[in-house]
């Protein structure tokens, strides 16, 4: 095992060492379709966008830090929409799989911020109201994507929430119902992205 980890560190540090990085920044934008797990709701659309950095070290693998903003939450039976709006922060690792053809593979931790909590949220919301979500949450998700010489990219994602959106540890309810039911968020995402290429080599 400690050999395989040794081989692992010196492949990566030859490849970026010897591989022509290419870097830069760029938007991506789609469509959410969120629930909350344990929660009695379907799912509801709404959006998503923000911005990134790419590096990409080698042919097989990139980099990308990313800022932005997501609108989830999910839909009661009555068509009533239940809004938890996040500031998310994530670093995305792509593995491309096939790099002629620009597709690739992704994973990417991150931390949702509930903008409800932040110093925005709390200046424009009464006393008392706001949507008592959990300030933060941190996530994983898993998806795929084909990504053209033009910089755009189309791309899908699924992303798991793994802290209880109405965590007892973060707020004391009152509810029976949230403090013994677990609710994790759960969002696909489907969109676009576009990239500017920063990098001074070709």
């Amino acid at each position: 095992m400690k050999n395989l980890l040794l081989s692992i560190c010196f492949i990566f540090v030859v490849s970026i060492s010897y591989s022509q990085s290419k870097k830069g920044i760029g938007f991506r934008a789609g469509a959410n379709i969120s629930k909350l797990t344990n929660a009695h709701l379907d799912h509801k659309t709404n959006v998503y966008f923000g911005m990134f950095y790419q590096n990409r070290i080698s042919d097989f693998y990139a980099i990308q830090p990313e800022l932005g903003y997501s609108n989830q939450g999910g839909k009661t039976r009555n068509d009533d929409l239940i809004y938890v709006e996040y500031i998310t922060l994530g670093v995305t690792n792509k593995l491309f799989v096939a790099p002629d053809f620009g597709i690739y593979l992704l994973a990417t931790p991150g931390f949702d911020f509930d903008i409800d909590d932040t110093p925005i949220g709390l200046i424009n919301r009464g006393e008392g109201s706001g949507n008592q979500a959990t300030f933060i949450d941190f996530t994983m998700s898993f998806g795929f994507g084909l990504e053209f010489k033009n910089g755009l990219s189309i791309e899908a994602r699924y992303k798991q929430g793994l802290i209880d959106v109405y965590s007892g540890s973060f707020h004391n309810f009152e509810s029976e119902l949230l403090k013994n039911q677990n609710q994790f968020n759960s969002v696909f995402q489907i969109g676009l992205a576009y990239k500017l290429n920063t990098s001074k080599n070709n």
